[in-house]
């Protein structure tokens, strides 16, 4: 069919498809935009981490079990960037087994060109504690994501616990 221009593009089937023929931008009824290979994904870890830090230890942590990965980008814990842009991250973890002697717990996403830190303290009676850190990376084409975790202060080790409570997630926002 023909466009119509005239400041709007009438598209019938409220699709855009890209040179491979795939839709890349799909628009609904509602005015809902979706775009199958828009870089963003969603892992967790599976199970518990046992003996994982706690005695300065930088450990990284596991995600090895994908619920989202849009354009296939996140591989063996690590995102790696498609296109430059500014990229979302959200990362949370749940530490067991804590000590009164452990005294800080840091939570990193180590990025190609930086990294950036949550520091949370230990007051001292607490046995498990949750982190949580949301950044937005400004990433060139191949750079990479990760994420960390240190606890120090003590000798005895610490656990990383499995299932929702470590999570991370990423999208490509511009």
């Amino acid at each position: 069919t023909t466009p119509q221009l005239g400041g709007n593009l009438d598209m019938v089937a409220n699709l855009l498809v890209g040179n491979g023929g795939s839709t890349g931008i799909a628009i609904s009824a509602n005015g809902e935009v979706t775009m199958a290979a828009q870089p963003s994904f969603l892992a967790y870890n599976s199970s518990t981490d046992s003996n994982v830090t706690g005695d300065g230890t930088v450990y990284t942590i596991d995600l090895n079990t994908e619920i989202a990965d849009r354009n296939g980008d996140f591989a063996s814990d690590t995102f790696t960037a498609p296109v430059a842009g500014l990229y979302a991250f959200n990362i949370t973890i749940f530490l067991l087994a804590l000590a009164s002697d452990h005294t800080e717990m840091n939570l990193i996403v180590v990025a190609s060109n930086r990294s950036l830190l949550k520091r949370g303290q230990n007051s001292g009676d607490a046995l498990q504690k949750s982190l949580q850190l949301s950044v937005i990376v400004d990433m060139d084409a191949s750079d990479t994501v990760s994420f960390t975790t240190q606890v120090s202060g003590g000798s005895a080790v610490v656990d990383i616990l499995g299932g929702v409570e470590t999570t991370a997630s990423g999208i490509l926002l511009v």
